[in-house]
């Protein structure tokens, strides 16, 4: 069996990105199937552990302020899930959600086989938080408790939107684009420092360190230049088929664990407790972070980390 590898990994090592943890991870790999999974380790493992699932065409490294505020008290993983990072890709560009979440599921099961004792925290940011809530559901023995940032999936107005056109035209629309992102030329630059003020243009809430930082850690060379590490099959949205928050609520109900659920209030997602998808949950509460968007533990850091903190350290009732 042939593993599917990324064609250059570390790139951001050799570059001059200002260290935002003062320790160094352990890099580690886990092979699922033909795909490698890379992941870091961070700080002491006699610690408590917890794991962090970044975002869509995102990568692990856009946990480093967390890691930095949480190392002297926690053992953090973050794992660069397939497509992403510095992990291998599908071949043929298959990512569909329960391709992700049964990645999870054996990538949890590496990381008890190497002695992180379960149940543990789960944070996911975006595709992240849904594959933490998915993985919650489908195991809520395994989850001590959850942090999902923007991971609930369709809402009731957004799924109403989707279903007004008829199957075809859905279908249709997704081939489509799907086809023109074949045909699309790669985004490719000459110097990754392009790639920087690229990132500061598309996220402009973001400081100069972070977009370096960011950009930096997702930088490529390929044969024909410099390129993101992201996958660009990854991220055909809407698929031709879309879960419904019915459904997402049946899921959510399965999960036992305490829930924090985080959102921007300037970000495109709906507000869960307006909309009611809060109520599929048996114990969650949910914060929203004013002047902030999707990337809200970028945008609002300081009170982002603070709720973190105390609530992965509160005492239950």
């Amino acid at each position: 069996m042939s593993i599917v590898r990324p064609s250059r990994i570390y790139a951001a090592e050799e570059m001059d990105i200002p260290r935002v943890v003062e320790a160094e991870p352990d890099r580690r790999t886990c092979v699922i199937g033909d795909i490698e999974l890379h992941y870091l380790v961070w700080g002491d493992r006699a610690k408590p552990p917890i794991v962090l699932v970044h975002g869509g065409k995102d990568h692990c490294r856009n946990w480093d302020w967390t890691v930095a505020h949480l190392i002297d008290d926690f053992c953090l993983v973050t794992p660069d899930m397939r497509g992403h990072g510095d992990s291998g890709r599908s071949a043929g560009g298959g990512y569909s959600t329960e391709l992700f979440v049964s990645d999870f599921a054996f990538f949890m099961d590496h990381l008890a086989a190497e002695g992180f004792t379960q149940p543990l925290p789960l944070i996911g940011h975006s595709m992240g938080g849904n594959i933490v809530l998915h993985y919650a559901a489908a195991f809520p023995e395994r989850v001590s408790r959850l942090i999902a940032m923007e991971g609930l999936g369709s809402s009731q107005k957004m799924y109403d939107d989707f279903m007004e056109k008829a199957p075809a035209k859905r279908l249709r629309d997704w081939i489509e684009r799907r086809v023109a992102g074949e045909r699309k030329q790669r985004w490719r630059f000459k110097e990754p420092e392009e790639m920087v003020a690229r990132m500061a243009t598309v996220h402009k809430n973001l400081r100069p360190d972070q977009s370096r930082h960011l950009a930096l850690h997702a930088a490529r060379l390929y044969p024909d230049g410099w390129g993101w590490k992201h996958d660009p099959r990854f991220g055909f949205f809407p698929p031709p088929k879309l879960t419904s928050p019915e459904e997402y609520g049946r899921l959510y109900e399965s999960i036992t664990c305490p829930v924090l659920l985080m959102r921007g209030e300037d970000s495109w997602a709906s507000d869960p407790e307006a909309d009611g998808r809060m109520t599929s949950f048996s114990n969650a509460r949910l914060v929203n972070y004013p002047d902030a968007g999707h990337w809200h533990h970028h945008d609002q850091f300081d009170a982002f980390i603070k709720d973190v903190r105390q609530f992965l350290t509160q005492k239950e009732d």
